[in-house]
């Protein structure tokens, strides 16, 4: 038996915490640590990133990557709304990235 989209990106190595909100900012689907804080910001950081790449003459936002000391954060558009990844420090965000949109890609 298969896992869902949303398991897969949890049992990711290093996934700490995932959030899913549609265009309205409604929260869909949130799992693990941390999630609460990025559930609030997620619909306006995609929005934000929106009008950052129109003004570089961006056609679309594809990803957003946000990293801190201890933690990384990857923002992936899908549906209409936004997808949120939480990783810790050790993560390999660039797997993982590809792991994500394998995952969305079967939603």
């Amino acid at each position: 038996m298969s896992n869902s989209p949303v398991q897969q990106i949890m049992q990711s190595p290093n996934v700490l915490g995932y959030v899913q909100c549609s265009d309205a900012g409604d929260v869909i689907v949130q799992e693990g640590n941390e999630v609460d804080v990025l559930a609030n910001v997620l619909v306006y950081f995609q929005q934000v990133a929106t009008l950052i790449g129109d003004s570089f003459g961006l056609e679309d936002f594809q990803e957003a990557q946000i990293q801190g000391k201890s933690l990384t954060v990857i923002c992936v558009p899908h549906k209409g709304g936004a997808v949120g990844v939480i990783l810790n420090s050790r993560a390999r965000v660039n797997e993982t990235v590809a792991v994500v949109r394998q995952a969305l890609a079967a939603m």
